[in-house]
């Protein structure tokens, strides 16, 4: 096995093994029968992709202790998330489950391992398609519907560079932002959960450092999206309920979070990359530094609470 099968299986069951718990809660305190139905779809599924991953290193020599547990899950019977909230995080980690598997499956080269990353992409397409018609079932899809007209109906039919600065954005530009915004929104929604119930003040403090970043960006980002006649909506965080105790630990709403910031460089790199609108262009980049910022504290908090689940490393020496 080479070093991109063995790192593209490690991540997937580090990360199948965290969501998983996670997971535990959501069944636990879902209400509406069909989004049982769908968090117990997600749960079998992600459950096959951690023993098959695990199953493939330790084949290959790599016995790994999963990273988190029962132990993990405090409270299964708090529900912090409304139902809808919950659809809401479940269509943000299967989109963003779809991109990075696609991504990873594209340099896989071992034949059942790149089987194994098909298998998986067949039943996760599935699932986003379910969850999508369960928002649109319940009247939860968001209608982005606007104006346009075709780029050869501009006054001006010569393409000048100039004048391209000056325009509203396309719909390549504004379509290529949404994973960002809603990536927000729903980063927003689990910081204002996690740190409402978070135990340890240095965690407490990164989740509400995380709550203000959230908020900035679905803010900056919405008033892109009015400024170019798009309707957004916002205010997932009003989904979120007072509890008692914490359903989780805080090893694991960290470590959540700092999963989650990855996949909103991401989103925020692909808008940058589809855009030549230099204003446009500029804030976006503001904005991924923002992100970076607060993953270099992230990790240090991972370390310094030896929380953070590190990745195998080659045995080559490295001379000083």
């Amino acid at each position: 096995m080479n070093l991109n099968d063995l790192g593209f299986l490690w991540y997937l069951h580090s990360s199948s093994n965290m969501v998983n718990i996670f997971l535990g809660n959501l069944i636990e305190t879902a209400e509406d029968t069909d989004l049982k139905d769908a968090l117990t779809e997600i749960k079998t599924l992600s459950s096959f992709q951690e023993q098959e991953a695990l199953q493939f290193l330790s084949d290959n020599g790599l016995n790994i202790t999963p990273f988190f547990s029962e132990n993990d899950l405090h409270s299964p019977s708090e529900k912090l998330f409304s139902d809808q909230l919950m659809i809401e995080i479940l269509k943000h980690i299967t989109s963003n489950g779809l991109g990075v598997l696609s991504f990873q499956y594209t340099d896989l080269t071992v034949p059942k391992v790149k089987n194994f990353f098909k298998e998986i992409l067949n039943k996760l397409i599935q699932i986003d398609i379910s969850i999508l018609n369960l928002l649109e079932h319940k009247g939860l899809l968001q209608n982005r519907s606007f104006s346009y007209k075709n780029a050869e109906d501009r006054e001006n039919k010569l393409f000048k560079v100039a004048s391209t600065q000056q325009r509203p954005l396309n719909a390549v530009e504004l379509a290529s932002m949404f994973g960002s915004f809603q990536c927000n929104n729903v980063g927003l929604a689990l910081c204002t959960a996690f740190s409402d119930v978070a135990k340890d003040e240095d965690t407490k403090s990164f989740l509400q450092d995380g709550t203000k970043l959230a908020y900035r960006q679905a803010a900056t980002l919405s008033d892109i999206y009015r400024e170019n006649g798009v309707p957004t909506t916002t205010g997932l965080e009003a989904h979120v309920y007072k509890v008692s105790n914490s359903p989780f630990s805080d090893k694991l709403m960290a470590n959540l979070i700092m999963f989650l910031n990855p996949i909103g460089i991401g989103n925020l790199q692909t808008a940058a990359v589809s855009s030549y609108k230099k204003s446009h262009v500029k804030i976006l980049k503001e904005l991924i530094e923002e992100v970076e910022s607060y993953s270099e504290k992230g990790f240090k908090l991972l370390v310094r609470k030896d929380w953070f689940n590190e990745p195998p490393v080659t045995n080559r020496s490295i001379d000083n």
